[in-house]
């Protein structure tokens, strides 16, 4: 099955990981946090303070829309953001982290900064949860615009549209907009 249009664009659903999807699922009566799989990536997951936060298949749907979205605007002939994707872990956090460095979008150096978000290491996002219950008012869509930038480039372009790393463009902010509005859609 393909997305129309995009014979590149493929769900991640992998039959094999069916049985492990099935039975991965928040409980409330296990401490916490919990990790849980993200369905239709294979060993994709993320790590949750609680089980209001969020429905492994939002956070599913939202992976899926920023895939294509990203296939679509920005190109991934070489699968690399795909495979990323297909294991990334996705930290949510009910508070919000300070660090002691950092870039904002226009690429000045900011220091103890509060932040929504982190691309760690690897596949590692940290993500904080919001208040409004939403994945489409986190910031989501950011990091894993940093983690396919490191996928791709080698390094996730920590200053964004700044110079002094190659890779982040006004394009990559306009598609977070873009993915934003295409979540709300769906109530995500």
């Amino acid at each position: 099955m393909t997305c129309a249009g995009n014979e590149k664009i493929r769900f991640f659903h992998n039959p094999d990981y069916e049985k492990i999807h099935k039975r991965s699922f928040c409980d409330p009566n296990k401490p916490f946090p919990q990790m849980i799989m993200i369905p239709f990536f294979r060993k994709a997951t993320q790590i949750v303070p609680n089980c209001n936060l969020y429905e492994k298949h939002k956070t599913s749907l939202a992976m899926m829309v920023f895939y294509q979205q990203w296939a679509e605007n920005i190109g991934d002939d070489n699968l690399s953001v795909r495979n990323m994707l297909e294991d990334v872990m996705i930290e949510w956090d009910i508070n919000k982290k300070t660090v002691k460095k950092a870039y904002n979008l226009k690429g000045e150096k900011v220091t103890n900064v509060r932040v929504n978000g982190l691309a760690r290491g690897g596949n590692y996002t940290w993500i904080w949860a919001g208040h409004f219950n939403k994945i489409s008012e986190t910031s989501l869509m950011h990091e894993l615009i940093h983690l396919s930038l490191r996928a791709k480039n080698g390094h996730g372009d920590a200053d964004h549209e700044g110079n002094k790393h190659e890779g982040w463009t006004r394009e990559h902010t306009a598609l977070i907009i873009k993915m934003k509005k295409i979540l709300r859609i769906f109530n995500i």
